[in-house]
């Protein structure tokens, strides 16, 4: 289905607060926006949300997100948000002039009030704060409200500046940024077993090909199994020391014993523990494995 058409399905009965953006990762500058519409009681508060950044679409780049779309869908739902409307980048899309995007939200979503960062635009011919958005709103009776995201008095926040400190493990950094700790969801699997032969039986996690993953290493991490919490240690790699070749994300679940293959899995990530090293031997192997543990339970 053309993403007009989307839209056009998701049709109000009632006026609208609408914010507008690719919202990767669900940041803290993502937070202020989400947090500004639903203050608004007399309007449904709305999100249409790109499935991927229209950038990246317009320079032909296949970049993977933070996030999946449910994931994403998720996390902003949890701002209280009603309406959550996620569409590609499509023609039916970027061939429109704001003009005609803005004419297409108040005829179907009866929008009232847009709300966007300081320096985003919309429409094929880029129209935003600075060149006449207010004017064409109010063309529609609508009008338009402008935040300024940033996480300080010097930087905005970036869904691409986030995903280069996850590619290199700066978790700390990365949750400092996000609305919650970075996580990965996904369903436990059959792996080669590797793990339980060491003595540490790993969750071995079937994860989004469309999600960039954390650089290759061990780290603190949170597990949440059936709404409940257990500390956790995770390795992401191929398991040099085994000289695998596929890359793989596993969990061991500290005071955990239970056959959780087929089930769902949550790894919140806390802290980078070190890198992946490719030992002599298994038992080199485990005698470091029992350090990584000993460092991870006894911090809180």
């Amino acid at each position: 289905m053309k993403s007009i058409d989307v839209i056009k399905k998701h049709y109000l009965e009632s006026e609208s607060i609408i914010t507008i953006g690719t919202f990767d990762g669900v940041h803290k500058g993502h937070e202020l926006v989400f947090e500004h519409i639903k203050n608004y009681s007399e309007l449904l508060p709305a999100v249409i949300t790109f499935k991927k950044s229209p950038k990246d679409v317009i320079n032909n780049k296949n970049v993977k997100s933070i996030y999946d779309i449910k994931t994403k869908e998720g996390l902003i739902s949890e701002f209280g948000i009603k309406k959550i409307i996620s569409i590609d980048f499509d023609d039916s899309i970027k061939n429109l002039t704001a003009e005609k995007f803005i004419e297409l939200l108040k005829k179907y979503l009866k929008l009232k009030l847009l709300v966007i960062g300081d320096d985003a635009t919309i429409g094929k011919d880029k129209i935003g704060k600075k060149n006449g958005l207010d004017q064409i709103l109010k063309k529609y009776s609508c009008n338009l409200k402008s935040i300024d995201i940033k996480k300080d008095t010097q930087r905005k926040i970036s869904s691409s500046e986030l995903k280069k400190l996850i590619k290199l493990g700066e978790i700390e950094k990365v949750n400092k940024n996000l609305s919650k700790d970075y996580f990965i969801y996904g369903k436990i699997v059959e792996g080669k077993k590797l793990g339980r032969e060491l003595g540490y039986p790993t969750a071995n996690l079937e994860y989004s090909k469309d999600i960039i993953i954390p650089k290759d290493g061990i780290y603190k991490t949170k597990s949440i199994f059936k709404d409940e919490n257990f500390k956790s240690i995770t390795s992401i790699g191929n398991n040099p020391t085994f000289n695998e070749k596929i890359k793989t994300i596993e969990t061991y679940i500290i005071d955990f014993n239970e056959n959780i293959y087929g089930e769902d899995l949550k790894i919140i990530f806390k802290d980078f523990v070190r890198n992946q090293v490719k030992f002599e031997n298994k038992e080199d192997l485990i005698a470091q494995m029992d350090k990584d543990l000993k460092k991870v339970s006894e911090e809180s």
